[in-house]
């Protein structure tokens, strides 16, 4: 009775921790879902309508896993696609001059942002979280650098943050 017990309390924790983690947002198949079914799970961080009538829901800094999630739905509201975008290929999308707008529409919020010593603005999203040094110090970053007088991105990068 007591081992009863413990075993279900066992398995009302792993249920618990499954739910926190997330609505696995990343894992859903095209036409699974619709858009409302999605909005009904989570409220998106942002709605970005494209010029070919489709719609992209944000997803940032999931829960228990840091990811960015995009996932774009037809005219109709089905599921597309949904897609992890802090990797390192998003690296190639990236260009000096670009606009705090294109930035989000490409890796969502930044997850850190701060002041640099000259006025000027960072923004910073952290990669796959398997690209650290192993001891969890350091990870590796994609960093975006705006001066406080240009309209567009100074500089673009990978980077390492220690924290």
């Amino acid at each position: 009775m007591f081992a009863g017990k413990w075993a279900m309390s066992g398995v009302f924790c792993a249920a618990l921790l499954a739910g926190c983690a997330g609505h696995g947002f990343e894992r859903m198949e095209p036409g699974s879902v619709t858009i409302d079914q999605v909005r009904a799970k989570e409220k998106p961080a942002a709605e970005w309508k494209n010029a070919d009538g489709t719609l992209t829901l944000e997803y940032d800094d999931r829960p228990y896993t840091g990811q960015n999630i995009m996932m774009d739905f037809d005219a109709g509201g089905r599921l597309l696609a949904s897609r992890e975008v802090l990797m390192p290929e998003s690296l190639d999308k990236l260009k000096r001059g670009m606009r705090r707008e294109d930035f989000k529409r490409i890796l969502g919020n930044p997850r850190f942002t701060w002041r640099d010593g000259n006025g000027g603005e960072v923004w910073e999203w952290p990669l796959d979280t398997a690209m650290s040094n192993g001891d969890g110090s350091a990870k590796a970053v994609i960093e975006v650098h705006f001066h406080p007088t240009a309209d567009g991105a100074v500089s673009v990068g990978r980077g390492t943050r220690f924290r």
